[in-house]
């Protein structure tokens, strides 16, 4: 559907470098991180416990054991305090 908005300079430069390393549109770029933003606000909190809850790819089960193997993994350097 084609419809005009008005973006942050900053998020059409983030769509576009996006669109470009992907090889799609800028539009479908768009889309595709308003969709994800979107999960993000629905389910970004358990209601029983009102802790974050981190999701996963679909798909990927994350199990005790191997939470355990990363458990006293380092930090990568970029997100180390």
């Amino acid at each position: 559907m084609r419809t005009t908005l008005d973006l942050d300079p900053a998020v059409l430069s983030a769509a576009r470098a996006r669109a470009q390393a992907q090889g799609i549109s800028i539009g479908r770029a768009l889309s595709d991180i308003s969709l994800r933003g979107l999960d993000l606000d629905t389910a970004s909190a358990d209601t029983s416990s009102g802790f974050p809850v981190l999701r996963g790819a679909p798909g990927h089960v994350v199990t005790d054991e191997l939470v355990a193997e990363h458990r006293d993994d380092e930090p990568e350097e970029c997100c180390a305090s």
